[in-house]
């Protein structure tokens, strides 16, 4: 069996040759350039986020005065979910993507602690996946809490900031206890492809489900288009419709002696496999 390192090699020599048979067979519609079904998604974008942030932002405010901090996180995430699941199903509506994600939605009643593992190969990951399991905290990108449009909607579904890394790290683990679900990224930004078919893991997770002994759920995330990919940008027109797949793999649980950077790259394995 190849290493670690050698996997990641294979990876990178294979990235854009590889095409997964068994998720995009399913797909039959041709994709092409459709510039009027790409500009109607844009607007139904510029339309639908700003819209969305009112209504956010009130129940935010109201439900800081007469609910507890607990009960609000809950009708947060409820919110977002709500409001995230609608945006998608609206790109879907337009026909801008085709998502199949029957596994996930098979998953999605699974109680916490839980902690969701994805590769991040594009920007509207965390949407396809908090879409199905509504109920879930976040790690999200600290720089993230300077967009308006995003800010009052994490704050409202109590989402965590990856930094200061060990506060982050400390609250996480609480939650965990708690017996809430966690969605993570373990490569920490989108995938950057000319490194392979994923960046290499953080320890971040691992260090996670050390701490908290919470099991792992892997969500594999394939798509046919470099769209939201690294470099690429919103206003940037690709072939359409965009097809995205979402598949579960098994729990993974850390062994109680395991060290830390070994369930990491263990999970990255796990990754790399499914994914090659």
């Amino acid at each position: 069996m190849p290493g670690l390192a050698e996997r990641r090699s294979l990876s990178r020599n294979s990235v854009n040759t590889n095409i997964d048979s068994e998720i995009f067979s399913a797909y039959t519609a041709p994709t092409k350039h459709d510039p009027l079904r790409f500009l109607a998604g844009l607007v139904f974008t510029a339309v639908y986020w700003p819209l969305g942030v009112i209504p956010l932002l009130a129940a935010s405010l109201l439900s800081a005065i007469f609910l507890g901090h607990t009960r609000r996180r809950e009708l947060g995430q409820h919110a977002l979910g709500l409001a995230l699941g609608k945006f998608m199903d609206g790109l879907e509506f337009l026909g801008v993507i085709k998502v199949e994600d029957e596994e996930l939605k098979e998953h999605a009643h699974m109680r916490g602690p839980l902690i969701i593992a994805c590769n991040h190969p594009a920007l509207w990951d965390a949407l396809l996946v908090m879409r199905r399991f509504v109920q879930v905290s976040c790690i999200m990108k600290a720089d993230i809490m300077t967009n308006p449009l995003l800010r009052s909607g994490a704050l409202f579904a109590g989402f965590l900031p990856n930094a200061p890394r060990m506060k982050m790290i400390r609250k996480a683990v609480e939650r965990l206890n708690s017996g809430d679900r966690l969605l993570l990224f373990p490569e920490g930004t989108r995938t950057r492809r000319e490194r392979g078919l994923i960046n290499e893991f953080r320890p971040g997770l691992a260090l996670l489900a050390k701490h908290s002994g919470a099991p792992v759920l892997p969500v594999f995330i394939t798509t046919d288009s470099p769209y939201l990919q690294k470099g690429w940008p919103i206003w940037r027109m690709p072939e359409l419709p965009i097809s995205i797949s979402l598949k579960v793999g098994e729990t993974i649980f850390i062994q109680p002696e395991e060290r830390v950077r070994d369930f990491s790259e263990r999970l990255e394995k796990v990754f790399l496999s499914r994914l090659s």
